[in-house]
Formats: structure tokens, sequence, C-alpha cells
């Protein structure tokens, strides 16, 4: 079967790569030809290319250039369509199935570009149209979403989304009930496919922002545990080490051998569960939604910081992967389950 995948698959976001990646091998190992649909809305495109490269500091212009060519290298790995601005273009190709999502592709509100009809199935030139694991990210029940994306979710054959409140917008709009399934990175092991750093002994912050009273934690718990502090992907001035410029295969070698891992972000959070590490996330309205409902699943809502949690007190707490895995285990079946039964079903 040739199948599309549309979805935020070339952000220079490790993991946004990475849910793309994961999906486009489990399907390419059941034996499916795989296109990642090379689609970039031109406004989000320019957004993101102005805050990488429009710096005042020409040296942050410069890492972020060794940044971009990091992720474009990774994206050798992906079977892309040629690239392209235009709905027009895209819908010349056709495709058995089409498969929209991971990420928060039904985000109609998103600040980069707002509202963009292709991620909710207008002019797909597909036999079938899935979505997998879609997200509407901070949209409430209060906004009133554009006519075309209920007339969208309504061309769907199948649809799934990855937490909650996705699923419970679905329903208000279409009256429809969708799956809740899992991201695509935990379908996929990436074992053996991380590039394992040097470092040891150390907490990695992967965050966008970070309250000071958090940081003045991590930094105390830190010193009083003998360990360095490493930061992934985004700049933090008040960590021993800063690695802006990881591609996502040592991103993921760093979340491999890291001590603890503290987190602002939702793959960063999954990937502190796929990999079994002592972790907190600090709560955030970017994230809320979809962090909530994974660890409500899997019994960490602990992890979470939110009003009087300390970070050592979350991070001392231990987490017994057994019971997590026993929990987590049949949402990964269910999950490829509903994937593949979505592709067979007529």
């Amino acid at each position: 079967m040739k199948i599309g995948i549309l979805t935020f698959h070339d952000g220079i976001n490790h993991g946004a790569y990475l849910q793309c990646y994961s999906l486009m091998k489990v399907l390419a190992k059941e034996g499916h030809d795989v296109e990642i649909i090379n689609y970039k809305n031109f406004k989000h495109w320019l957004t993101e290319y102005r805050v990488f490269l429009l710096r005042k500091n020409p040296m942050l212009a410069l890492r972020n250039i060794k940044k971009i060519r990091k992720f474009h290298t990774a994206h050798k790995k992906f079977n892309l369509a040629p690239m392209t601005f235009s709905h027009k273009k895209v819908s010349r190709t056709h495709y058995d199935a089409v498969i929209v999502g991971s990420d928060i592709v039904w985000n109609y509100e998103n600040p980069l570009f707002g509202f963009d009809k292709l991620y909710f199935g207008h002019e797909l030139n597909t036999d079938k149209l899935i979505s997998y694991a879609a997200s509407f990210g901070a949209i409430t029940k209060e906004s009133v979403p554009p006519g075309d994306v209920t007339t969208g979710l309504r061309r769907f054959n199948s649809i799934s989304v990855r937490d909650n409140n996705s699923r419970d917008l679905v329903k208000t709009y279409i009256d429809r009930d969708a799956e809740v399934v899992l991201d695509p990175t935990f379908l996929w092991n990436f074992s053996g496919e991380e590039t394992v750093p040097e470092d040891d002994n150390f907490i990695l912050v992967y965050a966008f922002m970070m309250p000071d009273k958090i940081k003045d934690q991590v930094k105390e718990f830190a010193k009083k545990n003998n360990k360095k502090i490493i930061a992934a992907a985004y700049p933090q001035s008040w960590c021993d080490k800063n690695l802006v410029t990881v591609d996502p295969f040592e991103w993921l070698g760093y979340f491999k051998k890291a001590d603890y891992v503290v987190t602002s972000t939702f793959h960063g959070t999954l990937f502190s569960l796929k990999y079994k590490k002592q972790f907190c996330t600090i709560g955030n309205v970017a994230i809320n939604n979809k962090v909530i409902h994974i660890l409500n699943k899997v019994g960490l809502i602990d992890c979470l910081i939110r009003k009087d949690e300390t970070v050592e007190q979350i991070l001392l707490a231990h987490i017994n992967y057994d019971d997590v895995n026993k929990k987590l285990q049949p949402e990964i079946d269910r999950s490829i389950s509903f994937l593949l039964g979505a592709l067979k079903s007529d």
C-alpha cells in the first residue's frame, strides 16, 4: 500500500522529527511503501527561519545554522516527496492512504501559521484518510473552529487522537468517537540507533522555559548529588553544558545516558518514560492537555510539578518501571492495532 504521512516532519525540533520517523518505520516494517508528504505552510516556514536566523547576536545565528544543517542531514533518513508550499501540488499525488499526524496538526489557532485546511484532509488525493495521534494542542471547547475544520474532520475514515481533550473536541465538532492512542514514538524501539555520548553522571534538561524557582532547585539537587547539568537542544545559560546543535539521534543518546531528566515538553516526558528515567515535568499551558493524559495513563501524575512539589521530591521518588510498563504495553498494542486496522478497514 502506498501511504503518505502528513505531519510537522521538518521542524527543527527533536520530538517532531522522531514522531514522524517512528510512524514511518512502523509502517515500513509492515511492508508498506511510505512517503512523507513534504509540505510546509509557507508562513510556518518563514516564521521558523526568522526565529532561528534573525538574531542580534551573529554567533547565535551561526549556532542555529549548524543545528539546521544537522536536521537537514537527519531528514535524509525520511522517504520525502518533493518539497512544496502548495496544496495544489500535494493534491497531484495519489496515495492509497494518507495518515495525518501525529503532533498538534489540528491546532487551528497555531501562533506560527494559524489555520491550514490541508491538515484537516482538504485537497488530499487519497482513497483512505486516517488520523493517527493528532492533537488540537491547547484548543478548548470555548474556541470556535473555522467551518473547514468540521467539514474536514467528517472526511476521515478513521480518527485517532493522542489526548482526551482532542477526543472531546472531535465529539463536540462532529459527534464521532475518536480513539485515544499513543504518540508514535512509543511504537518504535530506537535501541541501537542512538548516538551515545561520552558524558556521564549528569542531569539532562530539555525545556523551552524554566522558572527561576525550578532552576534553583535543579542546581541545588545537582550540587547535593554531585551531578553535572546538561541542557540539550534549548540553551540554558545556568547549566554546566549546553548542547544546542545535537541531531535527533544524539539527543536520544543523552536521554539514554542521563541519570535524571527535567523537562517542560511533551516529548521530553515521553522519552523519559521510554528510557525509564527518574524525571520531573514542568507543567505549562502548551503541554498540559497532552502530558496529563499520558502521566495519568501510566500512574505517574506525581512526576508533574504543579504547585508545592519540589524537583528533589519528585526526582527521588522511585519509579517502578515494571508497573509502568504493565500499564503501557497494552496501550502500545492497542495503538498499533488501531493503526493497522484502520489501514485494512473498508
